[in-house]
């Protein structure tokens, strides 16, 4: 029988998600009832997945014979390495500004503010843009900060203003 990448890669995950749980059961259980359930669940679903590939492959199953999905590529993909390429860096870019902006002015206004401009630079509406904006703005103080008191981490500009809670 021959071993495929993809086996592997099944095998890496069922290993990843064995020692998450091993890891876990020395927790007390409210740290680790999320690790524990997902886990397992995810642990059962890749040992079903690796053996659905190996009995397809003993019982000589095309992949091909199986049904698949029609999926389109998406029309931002192109077959030009170089756009790829700049399409990929322009993804970091906007990643790394992102954290910037979180590190200087802190999570609660930068993310409204990614998502403003990001939305804007893209083609939204400034109605549009300004919706979504708020809206995460408003999930954000509204759930997270009074609902569930998540700690955010502290800014350069918070920290110079003492805004930080």
């Amino acid at each position: 029988m021959q071993v495929r990448g993809s086996d592997w890669f099944t095998v890496f995950i069922i290993l990843m998600l064995g020692l998450a749980i091993y890891t876990a059961t020395s927790w007390p259980l409210r740290a680790s009832i999320i690790v524990l359930v997902l886990g397992s669940a995810g642990l059962f679903m890749a040992v079903v997945q690796l053996a659905f590939d190996i009995r397809a492959r003993h019982l000589k199953i095309s992949p091909r014979s199986t049904p698949r999905l029609a999926m389109e590529l998406p029309a931002t993909e192109s077959k030009n390495p170089k756009e790829d390429l700049l399409g990929t860096l322009e993804i970091w870019v906007w990643l790394l500004g992102l954290f910037l902006a979180i590190y200087v002015i802190g999570l609660r206004i930068a993310l409204p503010l990614f998502v403003l401009s990001y939305a804007r630079l893209y083609g939204a509406s400034w109605r549009l843009s300004v919706f979504l904006a708020a809206l995460i703005g408003a999930f954000m103080f509204g759930i997270y900060d009074n609902i569930m008191h998540v700690y955010w981490p502290d800014s350069i500009l918070g920290n110079l203003l003492d805004l930080n809670d």
